[in-house]
């Protein structure tokens, strides 16, 4: 080949490369232009993060699936479509598409899994077009990121995120034998790390070895502000990977330790009982495949180290169940199943009944917009940003036990002044304010007070000032401290309440509250609502053929059970983390039955490389490293 054609391809692929990590750096830049929290701790992780990458290729495989579940700071950032880990996987594909490029042939798995995974992709991205064109009651006007047509966006988000990963993980894991190791030591790490935050919030609310207080964590998943199960599936799906890590050799069993240790807690003070059932049932499984290759490689004494896991997990869940909680839950279990029930039955009432949704479904992302527009049960609220003469200002309209909180940072001692003015639909909308230690789920040492309006569709200005004496109370050394919220909500469902100009100071009138006059939208308010039932199907397949019909369903399922083969086959033939894959994606397919699992995007993501990782075990693996081999 002529000396200038070389030049040319080099210089032609190294020109698309670049163009290719500008595109998915530009982004990056974006995101911190309207980043709503100081932006310099997270610059400098990403650049240290991305440094290390370019220097370490591999090493995306063990932060991802760390960063995943552990950094969300949607609390604080009012932020729904967008979060932290969006940052740490635009920086891995800029560093990547230049260092370290996958071939055209890292595209997909090979063989035919590839053509179950192309189906599945063609269900979702059906039903992804079909939710964005479906109107189903948006009027254009909602700021309600659940109630809007992107909602299916945010839906596929978790979806696209594991599949612009699949060429790289494809790549690395065909040229290199310890890629699921690497990508398991990950998901381990981000186990641990989420115990911490976990450990904190029990330090905090409950006590940490308090498992007689109803208080259900909810750890980094700012996700579950409308409800779900998010921490209890998470946790299942995770626990499995650190069981089979410290099967590896000997030098692994640390990892066994503090990894088993660490998702039993977590799993414990979510006092989920499919969480539990989901958890033991995956670590069982994961023991179970491990089995023959445990004889092979350490005899009786390696068989009795793949199942004393298993059994000390089992054990953990007896004891939590054996609790005054748990006692509680399992009694009502009944009557819960009554209203999920009822929830089926609702939601599955308003959908449409032509061929053409029975195979592709109503669209994702719908069911929320569908459920306003059509039905009279289980509605959801909605609010909107709109303005006036008077400025900007949010309309709220009461379907259900809705709150609008932000975050605030109080003075120890003496009092906040709070303003705002507000109005609403007719004279009995009151509107109430609340200053609590919360987290997420729960509030504690609440101040509050209510607002009533002087007329119908009239403003009002209003104040109150408010003693913050007992509020963000420190632990451990007052080392931390309770996060503290100042909420405000309706009094009457079936109301409309406008809130504007609201402002929070302190003794001296230095500002406490973050964009009041909401000229920043909803920039660090998130809502959060106690009707749970209003924003999902309590179960995932019958949520999944609401939204992507019959096509959907029966891809999701056809893609799990090649992911769970694929893992239970490299089990059998030696492959401990085959065994975790299998295991995990087990438990995940049973938390779905009570809830929605799939809605949490980041989980979604961590699931879906899991099961991308089932579907390459069934391709010829490169030789294992040596500790895979013995003892």
């Amino acid at each position: 080949m002529p000396v200038s054609a070389v030049f040319a391809a080099t210089f032609w692929r190294r020109f698309t490369r670049s163009a290719a990590a500008v595109v998915c750096a530009a982004p990056i830049a974006a995101i911190f232009a309207r980043y709503p929290l100081p932006i310099w701790p997270l610059v400098a992780m990403l650049a240290a993060y991305s440094v290390a990458l370019w220097r370490w290729p591999a090493l995306y495989l063990v932060v991802l699936p760390a960063v995943l579940p552990a950094l969300d700071l949607g609390l604080w950032t009012g932020w729904a479509m967008i979060d932290e880990a969006d940052l740490f996987l635009l920086a891995t594909l800029a560093v990547l598409v230049v260092r370290d490029p996958p071939a055209l042939t890292d595209l997909t798995p090979r063989r035919w899994p590839s053509v179950i995974l192309l189906l599945f992709l063609a269900s979702y991205a059906i039903g992804l077009i079909i939710g964005l064109a479906a109107p189903l009651g948006y009027t254009g006007q909602s700021s309600n990121p659940y109630l809007r047509p992107d909602n299916a966006l945010r839906l596929g988000k978790g979806l696209a995120e594991a599949l612009v990963l699949l060429p790289f993980l494809c790549h690395r894991y065909r040229t290199s034998a310890n890629t699921l190791r690497l990508l398991s030591c990950g998901i381990a790490i981000g186990l641990v790390v989420v115990t911490v935050i976990v450990l904190c919030e029990r330090a905090l609310f409950a006590g940490i070895l308090d498992f007689t207080t109803d208080y259900r964590v909810a750890g980094p998943f700012s996700s579950m502000h409308v409800g779900g199960g998010h921490i209890g599936a998470y946790t299942a799906l995770a626990l499995p990977f650190a069981l089979a890590l410290g099967l590896l050799s000997i030098r692994w069993l640390p990892v066994l330790a503090v990894g088993g240790i660490a998702g039993s807690y977590t799993l414990i003070v979510t006092f989920a009982r499919t969480g539990y059932a989901a958890g033991m049932m995956g670590c069982a499984i994961t023991g179970l495949a491990l089995l023959p290759a445990s004889w092979r490689r350490g005899g009786l004494a390696r068989v009795v180290l793949a199942v004393v896991p298993g059994i000390l997990v089992a054990a953990a869940g007896a004891f939590a169940a054996s609790s005054t909680v748990m006692r509680s839950r399992v009694a009502s279990a009944a009557t819960d199943l009554l209203t999920r029930e009822s929830n089926w039955r609702a939601g599955w009432a308003v959908r449409d009944r032509d061929l053409a949704t029975q195979i592709f479904g109503m669209g994702l992302g719908t069911y929320q917009r569908t459920m306003l527009s059509r039905s009279t049960v289980n509605r959801p609220s909605d609010f909107a940003l709109e303005g006036d003469d008077t400025g900007r200002f949010v309309r709220i309209r009461l379907e259900s036990p809705f709150y609008l909180g932000q975050k605030v940072a109080l003075p120890r001692t003496g009092s906040v002044h709070l303003t705002l003015q507000f109005r609403g639909d007719t004279e009995t909308a009151g509107l109430v304010w609340a200053l609590c230690d919360k987290v997420l789920l729960y509030s504690d040492h609440c101040q509050e007070g209510r607002f009533s309006p002087s007329a119908a569709n009239a403003w009002k200005t209003v104040s109150a000032v408010i003693p913050v004496d007992g509020l963000g109370a420190g632990a451990l050394g007052d080392l931390i401290h309770r996060p503290v919220e100042l909420a405000l909500f309706g009094t009457t469902t079936g109301t409309t309440i406008a809130i504007s100009d609201v402002s929070l100071t302190d003794s001296d009138g230095h500002p406490i509250l973050a964009n009041g006059d909401f000229r920043h939208g909803m920039d660090r308010w998130l809502f959060t609502d106690d009707s749970h039932v209003s924003w999902r199907i309590l179960n995932e397949y019958l949520m999944l053929l609401f939204e992507t019909g019959v096509v959907g369903l029966a891809a999701y399922l056809a893609i799990a059970g090649l992911a769970i083969a694929g893992g239970v086959r490299a089990a059998l033939q030696g492959d401990t983390i085959g065994g975790a894959i299998a295991g995990s994606v087990v438990s995940f397919l049973l938390s779905g039955l009570f809830d929605n699992v799939l809605e949490a995007p980041r989980i979604a993501t961590l699931y879906f490389l899991v099961c991308f990782a089932g579907l390459l075990l069934w391709e010829v693996r490169p030789s294992p490293p040596p500790s895979d081999r013995t003892a």
